[in-house]
């Protein structure tokens, strides 16, 4: 195996702990999908977070902001 700084395996647990975040936001939310997609798609977005919060600031309007028809 080899040897990681303390700086790479801290930055290798955020995103552990983002991909556990998200799994779990999805899940509370009533999405459904198969274990292994769920861990593959957690694991991207938690990967790509600063990628995915630039395409989000300009979404300006919450979903829960937006009233039903």
């Amino acid at each position: 195996m080899a040897a990681i700084s303390k700086k790479e395996a801290d930055a290798h647990d955020r995103i552990i702990e983002a991909a556990m975040a998200l799994s779990d936001l999805l899940v509370s939310q009533g999405i459904e999908m198969e274990e292994h997609d769920l861990e593959t798609l957690t694991f991207f977005l938690a990967e790509k977070g600063d990628r995915i919060k630039t395409i989000l600031k300009k979404c300006t309007v919450r979903v829960d902001d937006v009233p039903e028809a």
